[in-house]
């Protein structure tokens, strides 16, 4: 038996390009947007296109492209399911958290997704401004549905992946010191 039970990269080389099948990443955009003082999380609806969790609400998140960074993997994918756009966000509204660098690497090899990155970012509206239009960049087969939902509703609701946990632990970690909140424990 080997010393690392683990499964190796390959290699295949198709019309001169080498192609390397390695483990899936992903990203996740733990969003949480405050507006007027109160909290809200903008939220997908996992279309029949997907492999699993179909019909289940979740963050925005997915697999990195074979050409992109991780942190222009969290934009589109937030681009491509919810429709903002985090850079005009950071510009036009207080914004906490990196788009480059995420705070957690989550790696459990049992699961579709075995790498995952998490960015925990939280956007503070200027006064007066309404919450975004949210506005789906793709297929009704991937997000059927988006919506904006207050904070206290999204902790109670089974979301896809256990996304509730994920914000649960950003509330207590990364957030603490930035919003203090009655949710974070």
């Amino acid at each position: 038996m080997a010393k690392f039970p683990s499964t190796p990269n390959r290699c295949f080389t198709i019309d001169g390009e080498e192609i390397w099948i390695s483990r899936s990443v992903t990203v996740l955009a733990v969003l949480i947007v405050i507006y007027d003082g109160a909290a809200y999380v903008p939220l997908n609806k996992r279309g029949p296109d997907l492999p699993s969790e179909v019909g289940k609400w979740g963050l925005a998140g997915g697999y990195l492209d074979y050409d992109e960074t991780i942190g222009g993997a969290v934009m589109r994918e937030v681009w491509e399911e919810l429709g903002l756009d985090l850079q005009e966000l950071q510009a036009n509204h207080r914004l906490v958290g990196s788009l480059d660098q995420p705070s957690l690497v989550f790696s459990e090899p049992r699961r579709l997704q075995n790498v995952t990155m998490h960015y925990p970012l939280m956007v503070f509206l200027k006064p007066g401004s309404p919450l975004p239009t949210l506005k789906p960049q793709v297929s009704q087969g991937e997000v059927t549905d988006v919506g904006w939902f207050p904070l206290e509703e999204v902790l109670s609701m089974e979301l896809a992946f256990r996304h509730q946990d994920i914000l649960r632990s950003c509330l207590a970690k990364e957030f603490a010191n930035i919003w203090p909140s009655p949710y974070s424990k």
